[in-house]
């Protein structure tokens, strides 16, 4: 039998199988996770430029004067809306709880005493306009009987002068004779003028006198009714419970006092960390060569398991170095002394953040841009 008339042995499926397993699927296998592993590395390892933290608005809320703590509405990690009760004070003695207010109650009575002497110069000033009216009045009178004596005297002295005019006109009366009637006439006439314009302005004047009057009593009243109403409410605020509001949107992170205790003067009862913080705050460590500035885009990841992203805005950029606070200068890569400029960023509104939370933040790069460059060598 020839050699050439033999065939070809065929290699068995799985012993191909096992040489591809042993040859080729091994170096597959090692670019795939090498692969893998430079994904998970850029997302979850890669060191960032910057650490940043949400911004975290802590607020006290004290009590307005010392007293009792009659009632505490609130419970920790409570959500608050603003003007919420949160707890309600009773001063006891009103004087003695209002502190440094009871100089303003006393300032608030010698005000009202001055109001009260403001109100007996107004009453006798009413009353000096009064007897002022009356006087002009009974002037006014008489001065009506005198403008219709003048008028009658008028009337006599203007017959008198036709007359005259006549005779002179017929040469039977001297011109000496013609003048003197002429001008008791117009003296006459004159006089009555006078006297009307008298009376009209005496006329004003006391109409003007009553609208004062008038207006006088109305302030007075005015006065009055402010005086009552002020009383009431102060006498109502002593006498009432002090009621301390929340003054912004949050939650009740801390406790200080409880119903039942005794407080100070502008004692902290409770801390409200305000919701809806959007903006994170960082630092550019001395001696780092990131350039940033206001209106940049950056990339904002967290640092929990599940990464989320999100593209933000640099909203501010300070302009001097500033202590950073311990938890961030400690994760900084740049630690030149916990010194840094501060940067503001603005997160999106739908990316959700709690306050205080850590996040991770890389800058893009700017090559060329000069005021960067000022920054990064500053």
């Amino acid at each position: 039998m020839s050699q050439n008339n033999l065939k070809p042995i065929a290699v068995p499926a799985w012993k191909r199988w096992l040489e591809f397993r042993h040859r080729v699927l091994p170096s597959i296998m090692f670019v795939v996770v090498l692969f893998l592993v430079g994904i998970l590395w850029k997302s979850h390892l890669s060191s960032p430029s910057l650490i940043g933290q949400v911004q975290v608005m802590r607020l006290d809320i004290r009590t307005p004067s010392s007293g009792t703590i009659t009632n505490l509405s609130v419970e920790l990690f409570q959500k608050v809306r603003k003007g919420d009760t949160i707890a309600k004070l009773d001063p006891g003695d009103p004087l003695t709880a209002l502190g440094s207010q009871a100089q303003l109650l006393l300032a608030k009575k010698e005000l009202l005493q001055l109001m009260n002497l403001t109100t007996a110069a107004n009453a006798f000033d009413i009353q000096r306009n009064v007897l002022d009216k009356e006087r002009l009045r009974t002037e006014l009178l008489q001065q009506k009987v005198n403008l219709a004596s003048a008028e009658i005297t008028l009337q006599n002295l203007e017959n008198e002068w036709n007359r005259a005019k006549g005779l002179f006109e017929e040469k039977l009366l001297s011109e000496s004779a013609y003048d003197q009637a002429e001008k008791s006439f117009l003296a006459a006439k004159a006089e009555v003028n006078a006297r009307n314009n008298l009376i009209e302005d005496l006329g004003k004047t006391i109409q003007g006198i009553e609208s004062l009057i008038e207006g006088s009593r109305e302030i007075e009243e005015a006065k009055l009714e402010i005086d009552r109403t002020t009383l009431q409410r102060s006498i109502a605020k002593l006498e009432q419970e002090w009621i301390i509001r929340a003054p912004k949107d949050g939650v009740i992170t801390s406790i200080q006092k409880r119903a039942g205790e005794m407080v100070g003067s502008s004692d902290s009862i409770a801390t409200l960390t305000q919701s809806g913080t959007r903006t994170i705050i960082a630092y550019l460590p001395q001696g780092s060569e990131i350039p940033i500035s206001e209106g940049q885009e950056v990339e904002i990841k967290t640092r929990s398991q599940f990464v989320r992203y999100c593209t933000a805005k640099v909203s501010k950029v300070g302009e001097s170095y500033e202590s950073m606070p311990d938890q961030l200068s400690q994760l900084q890569l740049f630690k030149v002394g916990g010194f840094g400029i501060p940067i503001l960023i603005d997160l999106p509104d739908e990316f959700k953040c709690l306050p205080g939370e850590l996040v991770n933040i890389t800058f893009n790069s700017q090559p060329g841009h000069s005021e960067t460059g000022a920054l990064a060598e500053r």
